[in-house]
């Protein structure tokens, strides 16, 4: 192994302006001891050595605030590059991303890395989407999906064809009911560790539709089935997504590769700031030795002996194989003690499990009409494709106008072949489908074909695993510290726990935060001051308990006239004594009443309880960790929803007024151009009748987000 590693610049961002203004980053960081060297400089630190093992975002952000606080930090990354999930590989002068991700307006922890530590800006960088698109096989219509954070959105989105209107407004009934929903997690309770599958089993509202829709969405984003995705850890995303009325879009796509973009101005303030950088490199072991942590290393792929070398507290921010390997200890003749010895309910973790998407970035030798800029999941189709074309995104000098479509298999465990490049011509295969008019050839690699294959890449991402949230795992997952058994040791990255608790980037954000809080927070214990300013997780904004119930109580009506209707749409149930289950669960209709009355009164008892007793979240009955954010309560809850009722009721008077203005002819009942409440009460009414309809082609709403209104200030 080098004693120096080089942080690789493939491309540059745009220079920052201003106060975000930093001196250009050295090409080179600073060099990095062997052991007995290693232990001088930690020993010359007095305290401050830090090492964090694994180079991901959730690393990288703590090192980052670890550095601006005054700690000396070295890390350690497998890879050749850093980045983990969000990095990029460079394959004959192009840079192809391990997945596409998208950044939703919620993830404040990230936002505060990219804006506030970077310096860079939010608007130059990112894109927003207003949705995604979904497209059927033979069809050459795309259904919009929106963020339901408006009036508008949500009204597109019951007309937007993906399932009727009742059954779309059952879906998003569902994710209001999911998430203030009381569970037990903290008491441990067995009878609560459902499956998303199982929670809308349990509801007397859903459908088959709607249970696939969500199984759907599930599968694309995080390739996981409802069924074995943890309701509670689910809760907590959608607690964190819903925002309306806010008009945020639904997530903002970076405009250029994730190394570019991301990783590298990230390297590049590593080095600015003196941390130290060891890519290639394997970390073997973890000891504490005298209660001080000691690691193990060598160069990756190698099976010499390495070097070793102390630090003042170590963060373990690695997935979930090599997180076992590093807990369960390595070999056995080393001096000091395996982290299993001193904290054996870190065994769990062998429980926790994993799954690679295969991805294909597929450059063409010419342009396809028609297609859209958003993600696009291809409804129905094998292996959980979607696609998503990066030349409308990423600068436009590097695609000589032509189209590159991004395709990713969400059920990537699906895909037949005995190898890889077997399963890359089945995803091709499947992709054709959906888009006939592409030219695939005969094989991969058929020159006499729409493929350029010069700079087509294909990849299985099995160095790059996704976390997946399954039923029971929360307990399973480590904690970011273990004061009495670990000291000095720390945990990281999207399977720590966190708030968020779904596998997302601000996961992986928040808990590297939170991890360079606690060495903070140790180091001051020990050394009796607190080195730096204060490490800081920024909280989210996120209703609380009594408003999502309240809602939930509001609409509740409505939901059970939609599967009301949804039962009298469809085929009457079967009389059989052994379909008499599946009828008392749901699908009978004269039992509607009485469901009804049970789920009224037992959601108006745990409003109740939360109104009454300040149950906002933190306390046992709620998501866990979330006395990490900030809480609508539900007095400014109803001035929000009230403001943006009253704010769509003007719009769409205005445009009434309009119309009129226009000179069209129509009466005053047709156009809405009434002044009084009688006008009013007319054009509700229409509204009502509109979204209830079924139209023959999805409406097509303006995909620029709203500007944002009635939302509670910070």
């Amino acid at each position: 192994m080098t004693d120096e590693t080089v942080v690789k610049t493939s491309k540059t961002m745009p220079a920052k302006s201003g106060k975000a203004a930093k001196k250009a980053a050295p090409k080179r960081v600073a060099r990095t001891p062997n052991a007995k060297p290693a232990k001088a400089k930690a020993k010359a630190a007095k305290g401050k050595s830090v090492a964090v093992v694994g180079g991901g975002i959730a690393g990288l952000s703590s090192a980052i605030k670890l550095l601006k606080a005054g700690f000396e930090v070295t890390i350690f990354e497998q890879n050749e590059r850093l980045g983990g999930n969000t990095s990029s590989e460079l394959v004959a002068g192009v840079e192809h991303d391990v997945y596409p991700h998208m950044f939703c307006d919620w993830y404040d922890n990230f936002w505060d890395l990219y804006e506030n530590d970077l310096g860079l800006s939010r608007d130059d960088h990112f894109e927003p989407r207003a949705g995604v698109k979904t497209l059927r096989e033979g069809s050459k219509t795309y259904d919009e999906l929106l963020n339901p954070t408006t009036l508008q959105a949500i009204i597109a989105n019951l007309k937007s064809g993906s399932l009727s209107p009742a059954e779309m407004f059952l879906m998003g009934y569902s994710m209001v009911d999911l998430a203030g929903y009381p569970f037990d997690r903290e008491g441990m309770a067995q009878l609560e560790k459902q499956s998303v599958n199982g929670f809308l089993y349990s509801t007397s509202y859903a459908t088959e539709e709607v249970a696939e829709l969500e199984n759907y969405m599930l599968e694309v984003i995080w390739s996981i089935n409802s069924e074995r995705t943890s309701a509670a850890s689910y809760q907590d995303f959608i607690r964190h997504t819903l925002s309306f009325p806010n008009g945020a879009p639904f997530a903002f796509m970076l405009k250029n590769d994730l190394n570019t973009g991301l990783v590298q101005p990230i390297a590049d303030l590593i080095a600015q700031m003196k941390g130290t950088v060891k890519t290639s490199t394997e970390v073997t072991a973890v000891r504490l030795v005298d209660d001080r942590p000691v690691l193990h290393w060598r160069s990756a792929g190698s099976s010499g002996r390495g070097s070793s070398g102390g630090f003042d507290e170590v963060i373990i921010a690695v997935p979930c194989a090599p997180l076992t390997d590093l807990v369960m200890g390595g070999t056995r003749n080393l001096a000091g003690d395996r982290l299993i010895d001193r904290e054996q309910s870190l065994a769990q973790v062998r429980r926790l499990s994993s799954v690679a998407i295969p991805v294909i970035d597929l450059y063409l030798n010419r342009k396809l009409p028609d297609i859209p800029p958003e993600n696009i999941g291809l409804t129905g189709a094998n292996y959980g494709l979607s696609v998503v074309d990066i030349a409308q995104l990423w600068p436009e000098g590097e695609f000589g106008g032509n189209t590159a479509l991004v395709i990713a298999a969400s059920d990537g465990e699906a895909l037949p072949g005995h190898n890889f490049e077997a399963q890359a011509w089945f995803m091709l295969q499947e992709l054709r489908k959906f888009y006939p008019d592409i030219d695939i050839g005969t094989k991969w690699g058929d020159p006499d074909c729409d493929i350029d294959w010069a700079k087509t890449h294909a990849r299985s991402n099995t160095d790059y695993a996704l976390f997946l949230n399954e039923v029971g795992g929360w307990d399973w997952r480590p904690c970011t510290a273990y004061p009495g058994t670990l000291p000095g040791i720390f945990f990281a990255g999207d399977l720590a726990q966190s708030n968020v608790d779904m596998a997302t980037i601000e996961g992986a954000v928040e808990s590297g935060v939170l991890a360079a809080a606690a060495v903070q927070a140790f180091d001051a214990e020990r050394t009796g001051q607190m080195r730096g300013k204060p490490i800081e997780l920024i909280k989210h904004l996120t209703y609380g308990n009594t408003a999502l119930r309240a809602a939930k109580l509001a609409l509740m009506p409505f939901a059970y006239l939609a599967k009301g209707w949804t039962l009298l749409e469809g085929s009457p149930p079967k009389p059989d004594l052994k379909y008499l289950g599946n009828s008392l669960q749901s699908d009978h209709l004269p039992l509607l009443p009485l469901q009804y009355i049970v789920d009224w009164w037992t959601t108006a008892y745990w409003f109740w309880n939360s109104a009454l007793t300040g149950d906002e979240g933190p306390e046992k009955i709620g998501p866990r960790n979330n006395g990490d954010d900030d809480f609508i309560g539900l007095g400014a809850a109803l001035l929000m929803v009230a403001g943006e009722f009253a704010s769509y009721a003007t719009e769409k008077c205005a445009e009434g007024r309009a119309e009129g203005a226009e000179g069209k002819s129509r009466s005053a009942v047709e156009d809405g151009s009434d002044e009084g409440l009688d006008g009013l009460a007319r054009r509700a009414g229409r509204m009502t009748a509109d979204f209830l309809s079924r139209t023959g082609s999805p409406a097509q709403p303006d995909p620029t987000p709203r500007q944002r209104r009635w939302r509670v200030k910070r």
